[in-house]
């Protein structure tokens, strides 16, 4: 019995500290996904609020844009410039010109047209004087951002302190030529937007109103491709959908997790982000093993698999993080160009680009916007071979500086249109190396792009070819701001980017140069990075020189 007793306590000691620690585990388990739940919810809103914040923006600088237009219109034949305007810009759909006496602009005495009448008709209490033209709000008493709305310190936005400043640079202007502002108006089920400037001197009033299909193309860059499981919603004043993005079929029933309001600029409208499958961010398997521990393994088992489970979350965790961010940011950078190839060919489909030169330009730009966007499909394909380590070289005997002047006299018209000055030495005699053209012609092209994006705006770019022993360099020199010391050893990595004004506003991945160097070293060569003297970046691209066969 006495013994008996023994092994009965020992299990009792074993399994009271064990079923105490596992109810204490389950119980914290409960309260940290309540907390994840709670911080999931607290980014999507913050998240929401950026992207509102950011479609808010996009209406304000198209709306700035026009009043600047506006602003800057002649007095003298203020009827035909209002409508050469129209008829040249997408985004004006009508114009008016209006006193004390009524409308001269469209003209009241003319038979109207359907959209001349229906703009009349829409406005009349307007332009009555039933309804009373509102004075325009000072800059500094605009509307609190969405991002600020749940109590969150809103995020710091160079944009939109950009434009707190041109406005304040452009109020004195603007007080001198008389008051101006924007009229949300509602009709019929819809909003519009109708911009004025009054004329001090002729005590009139002159305007456009917007052409609200135009605006809606220049928002849907502002509305990114959602994580899986979400769908982004932009609502108007109505409750129906505008624009969305996101796979999946949207029905009543599907959760609601965040709506915010766009802002001031589109009243009414909000910004919705439903999940199709709720949230759940602790998920089943954590607690399915938990489990299994707290009832067939003793405490030093229980912190071993805890331990090995940590692990292995944030090694997954990490890589979720990475190809979330990839795709993000490779989708983002596929968008923009896409988005513009669409746009002008829209344009040009409808017919309602007037002008020879205009339809020219429009084509160049669809032309131009192709070429990027070969260049970063070929930058992901590569990436993919790399880290799949299936890209295969074909190396062969190459002059280099017969390849780098063909890539260079390739890149010349581009390199001109963005103001950079290209010069490139290169010797007489032909210096040969062993390489892959595809891949060496590939990394020149990211150097240029790279060039391209920092130091255009009449900088120059030389490119130099010289031979140290049984290695050929190719130097690749801008005249731009160059790289922080302490950004150096990191630009080659994936994904970084360095983070301070000049690349928060230029697109990229951080990718091309990363794919450069690998592409370099799986040939024997290497990518470096030095300041150039007098200012600017150098990208060193080295090479083997070719082993030539001595033949007796």
């Amino acid at each position: 019995m006495k013994r008996s007793h023994w092994i009965i306590g020992a299990w009792l000691l074993l399994l009271i500290p064990t079923l105490l620690i596992g109810a204490l585990a389950l119980r914290l388990l409960h309260n940290e996904q309540d907390l994840l739940a709670e911080n999931t919810l607290n980014a999507t809103r913050q998240r929401t609020a950026t992207i509102a914040e950011g479609l808010d923006l996009a209406v304000a600088e198209v709306k700035d844009s026009l009043l600047d237009s506006l602003r800057e219109l002649p007095s003298d034949d203020l009827e035909e410039r209002l409508e050469n305007w129209r008829l040249g810009n997408p985004l004006v759909r009508n114009v008016f010109i209006w006193t004390d006496k009524g409308l001269l602009l469209p003209d009241p005495k003319a038979p109207p047209s359907a959209e001349a009448g229906d703009f009349v008709a829409r406005y009349q209490s307007l332009f009555d004087g039933r309804i009373p033209w509102k004075q325009p709000q000072p800059d500094g008493k605009q509307v609190t951002p969405p991002s600020s709305i749940s109590g969150n310190k809103a995020p710091y936005s160079p944009r939109r302190e950009l434009r707190q400043l041109a406005q304040q640079l452009n109020q004195a202007p603007a007080i001198t030529k008389g008051l101006s502002g924007w009229l949300p108006w509602f009709w019929e089920d819809g909003l519009y937007l109708l911009g004025w400037q009054e004329d001090a001197v002729s005590n009139q009033r002159y305007g456009l109103e917007i052409e609200m299909i135009a605006l809606l193309s220049r928002l849907v860059p502002s509305l990114p491709e959602p994580s899986t499981g979400e769908i982004y919603a932009l609502i108007d004043g109505q409750g129906q959908i505008v624009h969305r993005t996101g796979a999946g079929e949207l029905t009543a029933a599907t959760p609601l997790l965040v709506s915010l309001p766009v802002g001031s600029h589109l009243p009414h409208w909000q910004l919705r982000i439903y999940a199709l499958k709720g949230i759940d961010p602790a998920g089943d398997r954590g607690l399915l093993i938990l489990s299994t521990l707290l009832v067939g393994c003793f405490v030093a088992a229980m912190l071993f698999g805890g331990s090995l489970l940590l692990w292995q979350a944030c090694r997954h965790m990490r890589d979720a993080r990475r190809k979330t961010s990839f795709v993000s940011n490779v989708s983002h950078e596929l968008k923009t160009p896409l988005t513009t190839i669409r746009m002008y060919a829209e344009l040009l489909d409808e017919g309602r680009i007037e002008g020879a030169d205009k339809r020219q330009r429009y084509l160049q730009v669809i032309v131009s916007e192709s070429q990027r966007l070969t260049r970063l499909v070929n930058n992901v394909l590569d990436f993919s071979r790399l880290e799949q380590k299936c890209k295969h070289y074909h190396l062969t005997t190459l002059h280099l500086s017969e390849v780098l002047g063909q890539v260079l006299d390739g890149q010349a018209v581009r390199l001109r249109q963005v103001g950079l000055k290209l010069t490139y030495r290169l010797p007489d005699q032909p210096v040969s190396v062993q390489a892959d053209r595809d891949a060496v012609e590939q990394v020149l092209l990211n150097l240029i792009d790279n060039a391209i994006k920092y130091a255009a705006q009449g900088g120059d770019l030389v490119v130099e070819l010289q031979q140290s022993g049984k290695i050929v360099e190719a130097l690749i020199m801008d005249s731009g701001p160059g790289v922080p010391a302490s950004q150096q050893k990191r630009i080659f990595q994936q994904f970084h980017r360095v983070d301070n004004d000049l690349t928060c506003n230029r697109p990229g991945c951080g990718l091309g140069l990363s794919i450069a160097r690998r592409l370099l070293e799986d040939m024997h060569g290497s990518l470096r990075y030095r300041p150039r003297e007098g200012g600017g970046a150098c990208f060193i691209m080295q090479l083997p020189l070719a082993v030539v066969e001595k033949r007796n």
